[in-house]
């Protein structure tokens, strides 16, 4: 009698695997924690409904299983897990199946901030030059529904959750952006967090990190490093070029040039070179690749300019850690929205900042008052009930040359679906209220 895959979760990832195991005529069960109200208007796409389980499960689920597939964002504390675990069954990911079936050389990327920015970055780089390239994982393409497609080189965007259950760890460049102080709801402390993160680097031809990164490795693995020294100097693949410099808005090498919008996009350009070193592109094809290069939305995005005004969305930013790379990337006279759904942050690292460079803080969010007892600051504060109302107290209170900037240092879960709905009802608000 064949055995059953399990697939946990319903989501993009989960469909993508029942798509690939229906092509490949593979038993499957499905099982998701939520109520089958919440997918009202999903569309299932062919499945059979009486595979799918929806909040409870039977006792027989777990039977003549031999494989779970997981995704990424399931409450691992759920107590599907400890059925799991006392039947023995292997606990896997749509990625290591994926890397069953896959021949191209793969490009693996993770990091706290940056991540989608680096593999969007580097897919263009890589077609420009003449590659064919795709970037698939946590930026929202599915590895599995990319499968019977040819490329050279993939893409692998990598979250912690993602990292934290593969087990098919093999890559040919595998790279970390930056590790910060991020999703310790889950893995308790940063110590576990960057043990997930470094486990990228677990079976890797080369391995490449941001030298921004404190305790890399315990010396088993090589890990060669990119970024700006301390004495200013730019460090790719490990080495210094003497040729490469850089000011507050442009990076040059010989008679090129390119621009860049903040410190932090800079260290993805130069992530992003280290790995064309790595396949033999030179410097000057390198930026020449990236010259048009359109920068993603809601990450410090200048969405309008009004009366000398400027208004940012960087509704993206969900941690401490981007907010405060916005912050250092926008000139000073900032009036500030902060605030969103609840999450473990150290939101005092923000209040020097605050301070240099805000005039005003508006606080959103069921989180405000857990950030105003962090937070020491002497910059003026007041509380919004929604982003229009934010956006309307920005308008209020700016003068010309001020700049407004959404960057919530939070998720956006208490208000809005994902951060890219809140982004939109800020622009929204935006071209309503500011015009």
């Amino acid at each position: 009698m064949s055995k059953n895959k399990l697939i946990l979760g319903i989501g993009i990832t989960g469909i993508s695997c029942a798509d690939f195991f229906k092509s490949k005529d593979i038993s499957f069960r499905i099982f998701d924690t939520r109520d089958k109200d919440y997918f009202l208007n999903s569309n299932f796409r062919g499945i059979n409904l009486d595979s799918i389980y929806f909040k409870e499960y039977p006792v027989d689920l777990l039977s003549n299983v031999d494989e779970v597939i997981i995704s990424p964002g399931l409450d691992k504390n759920h107590r599907i897990f400890k059925d799991i675990k006392r039947h023995n069954i292997n606990v896997t990911t749509d990625i290591d199946i994926f890397k069953r079936y896959c021949d191209s050389k793969l490009i693996s990327v993770t990091g706290t901030n940056g991540k989608t920015t680096m593999v969007t970055m580097l897919k263009y780089a890589f077609n420009k030059i003449g590659y064919s390239c795709i970037a698939c994982g946590n930026n929202g393409i599915p590895p599995l529904s990319i499968i019977n497609n040819t490329y050279d080189y993939i893409i692998l965007e990598l979250s912690s959750y993602q990292l934290e259950y593969m087990s098919d760890l093999k890559s040919f460049i595998s790279v970390i952006t930056n590790i910060e102080n991020d999703h310790l709801e889950r893995h308790k402390n940063i110590e576990n967090y960057s043990k997930i993160k470094l486990s990228i680097y677990n079976d890797s031809s080369f391995c490449l990190a941001s030298n921004s990164i404190n305790h890399l490795t315990d010396g088993t693995k090589k890990i060669k490093t990119y970024g700006i020294t301390d004495t200013e100097e730019i460090i790719i693949n490990g080495s210094i070029i003497k040729d490469l410099n850089y000011d507050g808005s442009k990076i040059y090498f010989k008679n090129e040039n390119l621009e860049y919008k903040g410190k932090h996009n800079l260290e993805n350009i130069l992530g992003v070179i280290s790995i064309l070193d790595i396949i033999k592109v030179n410097i000057k094809n390198s930026l020449n690749a990236l010259s048009d290069f359109n920068y993603l939305p809601h990450r410090i995005e200048l969405i309008e300019s009004s009366n000398n005004i400027n208004w940012y969305n960087d509704s993206k930013s969900t941690n401490c850690a981007s907010t405060k790379a916005a912050l250092e990337c926008i000139d000073e006279k900032i009036i500030l929205i902060l605030g969103g759904s609840m999450k473990d942050m150290n939101y005092e690292s923000l209040s020097s900042l605050i301070n240099q460079k805000v005039k005003l803080v508006i606080f959103i969010g069921e989180n405000k008052e857990y950030i105003k007892s962090q937070l020491k600051i002497t910059t003026k504060t007041i509380d919004a009930k929604s982003i229009e109302s934010a956006v309307e107290i920005s308008l209020s209170h700016s003068l010309a040359n001020d700049n407004v900037l959404l960057s919530p240092a939070s998720p956006s879960f208490d208000m809005f679906k994902n951060y890219e709905e809140r982004g939109a009802a800020f622009i929204s608000a935006v071209q309503n209220i500011v015009k």
